[in-house]
């Protein structure tokens, strides 16, 4: 870029030691605040107009985020660190000393792609809902195109789509055309629902970063790739940042549905992509899930069955171990997983 160096999550694991401590340290002693600490080595950078070489290495047989829930724990700290670089005074001191042209740099290799992600989300909810208020001003498919409306049809062009483009331009370059054909037809379907999953992930932790204030660490290690994941482990990982926004989705899309088969003369939107949208929030880390075998199949439908009609929690006495069990992600029947959030939002201060 225009300001000489490339700040976005990954940058140095090796710092020297000497030039950091006489420059405000790393993360300035706050892990809470300035949870990105190569970002933040970057600004003070920038700020003190220096300069800091970038240098890749390449290292025989590293191992990095492996399995699905390591690399959903990685997208979701640094989303979450995305947010206190926003409301740092390191950006704003920044964004005030730059021009336009290095401000526009700057945002693309930095925030946007967290941003743009986050727009994303709030866009699918904002569809349905806009929906829903035409059938109760009486507007359906018909009367919107009478008016000229885009809203009229199906919106199936996304802009996951349009991005792809360059991805299969720079496959027959180096493969030819029918292998850039055949790769993406092949994986299509499983990237859309990748990306669509962590799309959420993404936005889920910008929204919890943006109103708590605080930017939680994930451990992501190094797991095995082969390491099965239950559907009671992936329900109480997901459930507050994938399930039940899917669970409000789908309810939406009910409520638009019934109002429209009210008035079935004026036609109804099948709505793909947001159909699309919450059946991959709720089924991707089962599908990702290594061993997908019918033997696992089953006992985790079993295990999942006695996690759900399950009395855990339910003592009194049993209320101060419910909270500690919430905060490890170790909770041992649904009825303490939403106990647990329940007391940890009213009793926690904010």
């Amino acid at each position: 870029s225009g300001m000489g160096m490339r700040m976005h999550y990954g940058h140095p694991d090796f710092l020297d030691a000497f030039w950091a401590r006489n420059r405000g340290g790393m993360s300035k002693s706050s892990p809470v605040v300035n949870l990105s600490e190569d970002i933040f080595a970057g600004f003070n950078v920038r700020m003190r107009e220096e300069k800091s070489p970038h240098i890749d290495a390449l290292e025989f047989e590293k191992g990095r985020e492996a399995t699905f829930n390591a690399a959903s724990n990685f997208f979701s700290k640094i989303s979450g660190g995305s947010i206190s670089v926003i409301r740092s005074r390191d950006n704003h001191l920044i964004c005030e000393r730059i021009g336009l042209l290095h401000s526009l740099s700057f945002y693309f290799t930095s925030i946007a792609f967290y941003s743009s992600n986050l727009l994303v989300d709030l866009s699918i909810y904002l569809y349905v809902i806009l929906f829903i208020l035409f059938r109760l001003a009486g507007l359906g498919p018909r009367e919107l195109s009478a008016l000229g409306s885009t809203f009229s049809t199906e919106w199936i062009v996304s802009m996951g789509l349009v991005t792809l483009v360059p991805q299969v331009c720079e496959m027959v370059l180096e493969h030819g055309a029918v292998h850039a054909v055949r790769e993406v037809l092949g994986g299509l379907v499983s990237a859309t629902f990748f990306f669509i999953f962590q799309n959420k992930n993404i936005a889920s932790s910008m929204k919890e970063g943006a109103m708590t204030g605080i930017a939680r660490y994930f451990f992501t290690g190094r797991p095995p790739a082969n390491q099965h994941q239950t559907w009671k482990d992936i329900y109480v990982t997901y459930w507050k940042s994938h399930y039940r926004p899917a669970f409000f989705l789908g309810f939406c899309y009910l409520i638009y549905t019934v109002l429209a088969a009210q008035e079935y003369g004026r036609g109804r939107l099948p709505m793909v992509l947001v159909t699309i949208s919450f059946i991959a929030w709720i089924i991707t880390p089962i599908i990702f899930s290594p061993f997908p075998r019918w033997t696992l199949i089953l006992q985790d439908l079993r295990e999942f069955s006695n996690f759900i009609t399950g009395a855990a929690g339910t003592g009194e006495d049993e209320i101060k171990e419910v909270v500690d069990r919430g905060k490890k992600g170790t909770v041992r029947s649904l009825f303490e997983c939403g106990l647990a959030e329940e007391l940890s939002a009213w009793t926690e201060p904010p």
